[in-house]
């Protein structure tokens, strides 16, 4: 059955499952993808009661196909990007009242014959969101270049989230109820991943990992340097934004670390020369000063946080 096309609104959406609440439903926010969403489409109707198709504001037929293969499309006017669509699913699902939502990219990386795999801990109970690890052990044909990348990027959003998975990289999960309604994003461009580990540690959500296989037969649409370069940029902005703690605790003691070693250059001149380096020795104390004020600004700032933190939990 075709599915209407609405803007950001969205349709009645109890109508699209014929007054039924839906089981498990699948989310595929999109841009451009005309040439796989169709089929992409096809294969996940088989694993769920209903497919949207957020179209962050393409210039294709992106949502022309996907209404035509039988998802619930709702369009963006505008690009927007992907945390938007994300966002938008998750409004969605929530209204709707899904017992699990899937996220799967729309470029046909991902095997939509897993999705059972993937959300079985979400309706067993185990799991508030569940990543597809393509690190797991299945095969995939994932290029070198980009493997050594996904690693990188998942060790610094480990460090930064405070919780580790194997691949923070994955666009393929499942939700609960409890995660699309505590669970939204920020990210203007390709950090929403990463961002989504964050907020789950935040959140006091429970994640687990099963193993995905992963298709790479496509060059990639967008420059894999830039994009490792936008996600440790807005990983750096989280950490200043939700980790202040670590973040000015970590500059601060780079600058005093500094200091001490400019210090003890200053100490063996003297001994050498008898000559104070005056110049050497004010920078000494000015580093020395400077990095345990941003040390103690990260307390300040972990502690007004941890104090809000406490105050919205009540």
């Amino acid at each position: 059955m075709s599915s209407p096309i609405a803007e950001e609104a969205g349709p009645a959406l109890g109508d699209e499952a014929d007054g039924a609440r839906p089981l498990v439903a699948i989310a595929i926010p999109s841009y451009n993808e005309d040439r796989f969403i169709g089929s992409l489409v096809l294969k996940a109707l088989r694993y769920a009661d209903l497919v949207l198709v957020v179209d962050d504001g393409s210039t294709d037929r992106t949502a022309a196909v996907a209404s035509a293969a039988g998802a619930l499309v709702i369009r963006h006017g505008t690009n927007r990007g992907k945390a938007a669509g994300i966002n938008t699913a998750f409004r969605w699902a929530t209204e709707v009242g899904v017992a699990a939502l899937v996220l799967i990219d729309g470029d046909g990386q991902h095997t939509p014959d897993e999705i059972p795999t993937l959300v079985a801990p979400i309706l067993r109970g185990e799991a508030d969101m569940v990543v597809g690890t393509r690190f797991g052990g299945l095969k995939s044909t994932i290029p070198g270049y980009r493997q050594a990348g996904q690693r990188a990027l998942t060790t610094l959003t480990n460090l930064v989230s405070g919780l580790p998975i194997s691949d923070s990289q994955s666009g393929f999960r499942a939700f609960s109820p409890r995660a699309l309604k505590l669970m939204r994003f920020e990210s203007r461009r390709f950090a929403i991943e990463s961002e989504m580990q964050c907020v789950a540690e935040q959140a006091g959500l429970r994640v687990a990992e099963v193993p995905i296989s992963a298709l790479y037969a496509e060059p990639a649409k967008r420059n894999p340097v830039r994009h490792g370069a936008s996600v440790v940029q807005a990983l750096v902005t989280m950490v200043e934004r939700r980790r202040p703690l670590l973040a000015f605790g970590f500059l601060g003691s780079i600058l005093v670390s500094f200091g001490i070693l400019l210090g003890f250059h200053v100490t063996v001149l003297y001994g050498r020369t008898h000559t104070l380096a005056v110049g050497y020795g004010l920078m000494t104390v000015l580093l020395i000063i400077i990095g345990v004020v941003t040390a103690f600004l990260g307390v300040i700032l972990h502690s007004l946080r941890t104090l809000l933190s406490d105050l919205r939990d009540r």
